[in-house]
């Protein structure tokens, strides 16, 4: 039987990407959210608990107790890269959740000199009077639903709308994601995201028609309490497993499949101050804390990226309100 999954698998994969898979085509949905998952790595599958549950396991939103609202905000590349994210949750019942979140990626201010030639050649130079400037975003906006059928198991279900503006041409696309949480004992979480699982369409206006290959992303973490003096440490890991034959830009790579991995750590102390070490799918090191006062927190991460390109910055605000 395992046989014939896995030729069923290795058939599926040829003819998807047969059919208009792009490599790289999602890859704006995998930059992360939120500072103290991204400060963890991203190895937040298993772990997510809170509102950002929405984008890394939908599940884990039944974690996420009463009104939940948090914004984070990025630079990139010597700040020409603006991230930016928000989202909301709310608890119905001790067992249903509901969220949405908002991710957009742009670049602003960006010159167009088509136009700007004096005469017909670039040996006459560029008149400044006609460069132009312009702006291009990727925006996925996510509705979340999750639901707790038992007391060790819940489910959750994403429905993601994209859409890219690249000024002379956009596109447009719906994605579903799939998820599931585990508690396999007490202290001892795995969860499991499958990301657009029944493959997501991006139509152009060019007439060109681009699909994200689906993919799976496992997750695992425990939790050591040492309650005689308030502090937690909690490891975390996540493998991201992609089918879109990235070879040596993934840490591991198999034909087809690529593996990638993250490692994080968060230590709580008292639940009020926070220290999160990670290692993300890159192999990026990033570090952060916390700080959580009555219903406010707020959250700094930094990942080490490139000398020339510059380190990542990034600072969540998280909002904490009783249950309506």
């Amino acid at each position: 039987m395992k046989k014939y999954i896995v030729i069923l698998l290795v058939i599926w994969i040829h003819s998807a990407r047969a059919d208009g898979f792009k490599k790289y085509a999602g890859e704006f949905l995998y930059n992360g959210v939120g500072s103290r998952a991204l400060a963890m790595g991203g190895a937040f599958t298993g772990v997510a608990n809170d509102v950002t549950a929405g984008f890394w396991n939908p599940a884990g939103l039944v974690e996420a107790p009463g009104i939940q609202v948090q914004f984070m905000h990025a630079k990139q590349f010597i700040s020409s890269i603006q991230y930016d994210y928000l989202a909301a949750s709310v608890n119905t019942d001790s067992n249903t959740a509901y969220g949405f979140s908002l991710v957009r990626l742009g670049v602003e201010y960006i010159k167009d000199t088509r136009h700007a030639l004096r005469g017909e050649t670039i040996a006459n130079g560029l008149d400044p009077s006609r460069i132009s400037q312009f702006n291009t975003a990727d925006y996925a906006f996510y509705l979340s639903y999750a639901r707790r059928p038992s007391e060790k198991f819940s489910y959750g279900v994403n429905v993601k709308l994209l859409y890219r503006d690249y000024s002379l041409e956009s596109a447009m696309g719906i994605g579903f994601d799939l998820a599931g949480r585990y508690q396999v004992l007490p202290k001892l979480t795995v969860g499991m995201i499958f990301r657009d699982f029944t493959t997501t369409m991006m139509a152009w206006t060019t007439g060109e028609k681009e699909f994200i290959i689906p993919a799976l992303r496992p997750g695992v973490t425990y939790r050591f309490d040492f309650e005689k003096i308030d502090l937690y440490v909690q490891p975390a890991f996540d493998l991201n497993l992609l089918f879109e034959s990235r070879a040596a830009a993934a840490q591991i790579h198999l034909g087809p499949l690529s593996f990638d991995t993250c490692w994080g750590l968060e230590i709580g102390f008292k639940n009020i101050s926070f220290l999160r070490l990670g290692y993300d799918d890159l192999n990026r090191i990033s570090a952060g804390i916390g700080l959580s006062i009555t219903r406010l927190a707020v959250d700094y991460s930094y990942t080490n990226y490139d000398q020339e390109l510059g380190n990542v910055h990034r600072i969540s605000f998280h909002l904490k309100l009783r249950s309506i």
